[in-house]
């Protein structure tokens, strides 16, 4: 079955498809510009099988048959719920996001300085992008030589411009002596790249593709909750990996994660739950290298400060409360200084949804990275800031 679609100037329908670490869902959402969230028309999320032993090219295979059943599901069950939500709209848009270890993202900044003021044009952005693009494609060369990781640039976004240490726009025709441009870019495995592609020919031929990394998406969302300049860290976890933003000035400038999740963790807790009393302790030496393997992330911010003290915490929802405790002492332990931790979950919910909503979802559904994905389609100037490849 093909997905159909129509323009519409301020509702907007879309399909999702979130590409987790051990799990892919795919919701179709709708979106009306007069409202403060989205509505989540249909979702399903299919997981990977929980083994007591997975390499992650286990995982990788895992992730790519669940993206095939998600698709499915989509094709189906989605396309029958969008039909009995309204027999008149269809689809408009496809959005991607896809979350470490399969994506990546690559911040840079760049920078230019002169005795004398010039003025900022657009070919001098141009240029200044273009040394990003060339640092970040040379970076990309040196993660395929060490980890084989067959990645491809699908995005880039210019994430601010900055003239003698203020937000600038090239239209003003402003004077400086120093200007600066943030950028990053998202590279996803090339593996995924062509199931995704396979998928849009298939269903959505007629859609145009919108792809991010899902902690670029994350930081835009909290971002439209945080004071524009703030200092904050971003943290997810998936059930294979745990990944970090680091945001300064309201700009992310640094991205990082271990390959080591919530089903990492459970599969270690399997192998000892049944051992003697005497041999419990090694239940707790699985958590303290958890946290040893956290503090290790949160001690490298791509920068010579500490991370920031405000940090939010994404997790499933149902492992939140556990994995915020393992969050600050760890990052406490880095930086030796307390933290401040926020639940991205309780945050969203709370500042833009009803009390009434909000319950309804978390005893319903409860899928906290739909909130996020949903959110971010949601705010269409988001999306105006990407460039695609």
């Amino acid at each position: 079955m093909v997905f159909s679609f129509l323009r519409s100037e301020s509702v907007r329908y879309g399909v999702l498809i979130d590409i987790g670490s051990g799990s892919v869902l795919t919701a179709i959402v709708r979106s009306d510009s007069k409202k403060t969230h989205p509505e989540i028309v249909w979702s399903k999320r299919e997981y990977t099988p929980l083994r007591n032993k997975a390499t992650m090219a286990d995982t990788a295979k895992s992730v790519m048959t669940s993206l095939i059943n998600a698709l499915m599901a989509l094709d189906g069950e989605g396309r029958n719920a969008l039909y009995e939500k309204t027999k008149q709209q269809k689809i408009q848009h496809l959005q991607v996001t896809i979350s470490a270890p399969w994506a990546c993202t690559v911040t840079k900044t760049i920078s230019y300085k002169n005795e004398t003021p010039f003025e900022i044009t657009e070919e001098i952005i141009e240029e200044l992008i273009r040394t990003a693009e060339k640092k970040v494609t040379e970076e990309m060369n040196e993660l395929e030589k060490m980890n084989d990781n067959n990645l491809v640039i699908v995005t880039k976004n210019t994430l601010r411009v900055l003239a003698n240490g203020y937000a600038t726009d090239v239209r003003s025709k402003q004077l400086a002596q120093d200007i600066k441009l943030f950028q990053a870019s998202v590279a996803v495995q090339k593996n995924i790249i062509s199931a995704i592609s396979d998928a849009k020919e298939k269903i959505f031929p007629a859609l145009t593709i919108f792809q991010s990394s899902f902690i670029l998406a994350y930081y835009f969302v909290i971002s439209e909750l945080s004071d524009k300049y703030a200092e904050y860290c971003i943290v997810d976890i998936t059930y294979e990996a745990t990944e970090i933003g680091i945001i300064r000035d309201g700009i992310l400038t640094y991205t990082s994660h271990i390959p080591f999740g919530a089903f990492s963790l459970a599969r270690e807790l399997a192998s000892v739950l049944n051992v003697p009393l005497e041999e419990a302790s090694e239940i707790e030496k699985i958590f303290t290298a958890y946290e040893k393997k956290l503090t290790l992330l949160f001690s490298e911010t791509g920068d010579s400060l500490a991370i920031p003290k405000k940090i939010y915490i994404h997790a499933n929802f149902s492992t939140e409360e556990f994995f915020t405790k393992k969050i600050l002492s760890s990052a406490s332990s880095a930086t030796k200084m307390h933290h401040i931790a926020i639940k991205v979950t309780n945050e969203l919910l709370s500042r833009k949804y009803s009390k009434e909503i909000k319950e309804e979802f978390l005893s319903q559904n409860g899928d906290t990275a739909l909130l996020i994905s949903a959110q971010f389609f949601h705010t269409k100037e988001f999306q105006k800031k990407f460039i695609a490849l």
